[in-house]
């Protein structure tokens, strides 16, 4: 009897990542290939097809394949609806992949997906109610609550990287005013970078050296930082600062057991996490916030295909 597999893929504008797992999660094995989005939808939805079946070894089933995708989705229909990163719309992945594999196939918001893989396979895993918090070059978050992953209407909740820090502050490209995302991103950390370092040059010799005369980047000040430059250090202070402030938000809505903090920028550390547990610790309700675990991700970069894959399998 053929041993049956699950696939789950995490399309990317610049990558695609594919897993197979067993039923459990636990992975077999992987492969990623470049997008390049640029050639047409046709042309990346067969790099998909051909990556899964160059997977499949002999003696194995697929069963199903979950796609973590970035976007807006009609998952019901298995319609990308809008994919900016692909220049994707209205395109029917889902139906595409069926019609090539005979088997069913889910689409899931990319941070839903990772949230899912983290709380049943990593990090979260034992956990009932669990949030996944991702810090790169935006902010976003997928919510595990009583073992159900919470989607919204749209499969759009979670944006914890556009509630409101302050109300007079600058406008989000999203629309919205003062966002969690213009304060503590990867972005945002660059951003502030730049700014005092053009503001004030003789205290940002570090920075500036290391930069090497490119724009400052958050890699540029986590370096500058761990060096012991003092600006780069209130940078990610303040940023950190910030993304607690948000964090207490989640932890006063949702209730987690822990928050798997994961992306580029929460890699950086103790100069940006210390500030933010001492913001979750002076704002949150103390009996919310004080046994909440703050953890790193297990799963790295294939959490959001694990997670895909898992969500189908487990129906």
């Amino acid at each position: 009897m053929d041993k049956k597999v699950y696939a789950g893929i995490d399309l990317g504008g610049t990558k695609i990542l594919a897993v197979l797992t067993d039923e459990n999660g636990t992975k077999l094995r992987h492969a990623e290939t470049s997008t390049n989005a640029a050639e047409g939808e046709e042309a990346v939805i067969g790099r998909m097809i051909a990556l899964l079946r160059e997977m499949l070894e002999p003696g194995e089933k697929l069963a199903s394949i979950g796609v973590a995708t970035a976007g807006t989705l009609n998952a019901a229909e298995g319609i990308v609806a809008t994919a900016a990163n692909l220049g994707w719309h209205q395109v029917p992945l889902g139906k595409k992949l069926e019609n090539a594999f005979g088997v069913p196939v889910r689409l899931e918001n990319d941070a839903n997906a990772a949230a899912y893989g983290e709380w049943a396979a990593g990090a979260g895993k034992g956990t009932q109610d669990c949030v996944y918090v991702t810090v790169s070059t935006g902010i976003g978050a997928g919510i595990v609550s009583s073992g159900k992953l919470i989607r919204g209407r749209d499969s759009s909740a979670g944006e914890l990287g556009h509630i409101t820090l302050d109300w007079n502050g600058p406008r989000c490209p999203c629309g919205n005013v003062g966002c969690v995302e213009l304060y503590a991103s990867g972005t945002a950390i660059g951003r502030a970078g730049q700014r005092l370092a053009a503001e004030r040059p003789e205290e940002a010799a570090t920075l500036l050296a290391i930069a090497g005369g490119a724009a400052i980047t958050s890699r540029h000040v986590a370096e500058a930082a761990a060096a012991g430059d003092g600006l780069s250090l209130g940078v990610l202070r303040e940023a950190g600062r910030a993304l607690g402030t948000a964090l207490v938000s989640i932890i006063h809505m949702t209730n987690p057991e822990a928050i798997v903090l994961g992306g580029g920028a929460s890699a950086i550390g103790e100069p940006l996490l210390g500030p933010m547990r001492e913001a979750i610790a002076d704002l949150g309700i103390a009996s919310m916030a004080a046994d909440v675990r703050i953890v790193s991700p297990l799963l790295g970069k294939e959490a959001g295909a694990i997670g895909a894959a898992l969500l189908v399998a487990k129906g």
